[in-house]
C-alpha cells in the first residue's frame, strides 16, 4: 500500500519490533535508492525548573519547522522511513527514522544531465 502523502512504497509488512537476522541481510543486499524527504519536525523547549512564561508561550505559538532531508532509503514501512547519509562496503553512516505521519512529501531522486550544474555533468560525477 502506498502512503497517501508520498509515492514511496512501504515494505509489505509493518515494521517488525525485533527484526530477524534474515531481515537485516535482505536489507543489506538491496540497493538503497536516493530520496528527498520533506517533513515537519517535533520540538520541545524547557527544562526541569521554572521557565519564563513569555518565552515559552512565544515558542508554543510558533509553527513547527519544515525540514528537508536527502539520503539513501534503507527501509520504508507503514510507521516510518529509515535513511542514511552514507553507505560503505561494511559500514553505514547516521541512520534517521522519520515517522510517516510527519512526512509532507517524499521523492525518489533520479539523476539527469539537465539537473546537473553546468560545470558538472552526470557523466563527470560518476567518473570522480
Amino acid at each position: 500500500m502506498t502512503h497517501p502523502l508520498n509515492p514511496i512504497e512501504p515494505d509489505h509488512v509493518p515494521a517488525p519490533s525485533d527484526p530477524s537476522p534474515e531481515d537485516v541481510r535482505a536489507a543489506l543486499a538491496r540497493e538503497w535508492p536516493p530520496i528527498s524527504v520533506v517533513w515537519i519536525d517535533a520540538e520541545a523547549r524547557g527544562g526541569p525548573g521554572w521557565e519564563d512564561a513569555d518565552d515559552l508561550v512565544e515558542f508554543a505559538l510558533k509553527p513547527l519547522a519544515e525540514v528537508h532531508t536527502v539520503g539513501l532509503l534503507i527501509h520504508a514501512c507503514d510507521q516510518f522511513v529509515a535513511l542514511t547519509d552514507s553507505r560503505g562496503p561494511d559500514q553505514v553512516g547516521v541512520v534517521q527514522k522519520i515517522p510517516r505521519s510527519w512526512i509532507v512529501s517524499m521523492d525518489l531522486l533520479v539523476p539527469s544531465d539537465q539537473d546537473a550544474p553546468p560545470t558538472l555533468s552526470i557523466g563527470d560525477a560518476r567518473a570522480v
